[in-house]
């Protein structure tokens, strides 16, 4: 059964959640958060089962089961998520599923509160900074998704779940929840992000910077203007990047600190990749 003791908020959680309520449907069932998104049923992450903690290599036959009746099964949901928040008193054994084929995946979630924002040691000067104004803008970050996706995902597959992220995350904008950021070198599109707003706490999107211009301080310069600029009305901005990933330590340097941690498995058809 779910713990009904009040708890802290885990931000992580919080705000994925944000996400999945948009164009989902969130329910709560006996052992798990139900997270279902019916117009997009390739949005691995808007089709998932929320833990309330780590699995155990025992706990596969169930969980998958248990996906399939309160989530979805083939034709329609091909794949299956799991998501849950990190607890330091949680070991994880989880080779039965990486032995089946799941995608284990541990993000830290990184906060800064107004006071603890930190300026680059040195900003980019070529870029200029906006929110997206055109179509262009979004046929761009369609491209760079693709050429980031590079087969990981099933082409088919990928491209329906781009689509309907993208209209998920118009919507949001239209109703003023937040916005989605380029930086620019000329007219060329070289970086970006999304930050978005639940109540009085914002969350970055998929922080991306064109490969050919890594390493110019893009990234450091782009997140600290929007962050800036959402501090107005946020009282804390949220990360969530990969626990072992240098992208994290570059938010550290912008004043964001590790404080929580949330892990996910999921399995995908990877044999239709090459499709």
């Amino acid at each position: 059964m779910k713990n009904q003791e009040k708890k802290s908020p885990h931000w992580g959680i919080l705000t994925e959640l944000m996400f999945n309520s948009v164009k989902g449907e969130i329910t709560e069932h006996a052992e798990y958060t139900v997270v279902q998104t019916p117009d997009s049923p390739d949005y691995y992450f808007g089709n998932l089962l929320l833990l309330e903690r780590a699995p155990h290599n025992q706990d596969r036959p169930k969980l998958e089961t248990d996906f399939g009746n309160l989530v979805g099964l083939p034709p329609l949901i091909k794949h299956r998520t799991f998501l849950w928040p990190v607890l330091e008193d949680s070991p994880v054994t989880l080779d039965a599923f990486i032995q089946a084929g799941y995608d284990f995946h541990e993000s830290a979630v990184l906060i800064a509160q107004p006071a603890d924002l930190i300026a680059p040691n040195q900003k980019n000067r070529e870029i200029t900074i906006r929110p997206y104004m055109h179509s262009a803008d979004w046929s761009d970050w369609t491209a760079m998704k693709i050429a980031e996706n590079a087969g990981h995902f099933p082409e088919r597959e990928f491209l329906s779940h781009l689509s309907g992220l993208q209209a998920m995350y118009q919507k949001m904008i239209r109703d003023n929840q937040g916005n989605w950021w380029g930086a620019f070198v000329e007219d060329k599109q070289v970086a970006n992000l999304g930050l978005f707003f639940t109540e009085e706490s914002g969350r970055f999107q998929a922080i991306f910077t064109h490969p050919q211009y890594r390493n110019r301080g893009i990234c450091r310069t782009l997140v600290h203007h929007v962050a800036e600029d959402a501090f107005r009305h946020a009282a804390r901005l949220v990360m969530v990047a990969d626990e072992n990933h240098h992208a994290a330590r570059l938010y550290e340097s912008l004043g964001f600190q590790r404080q929580e941690r949330m892990a996910s498995l999921c399995w995908w058809p990877k044999a239709d990749a090459t499709e």
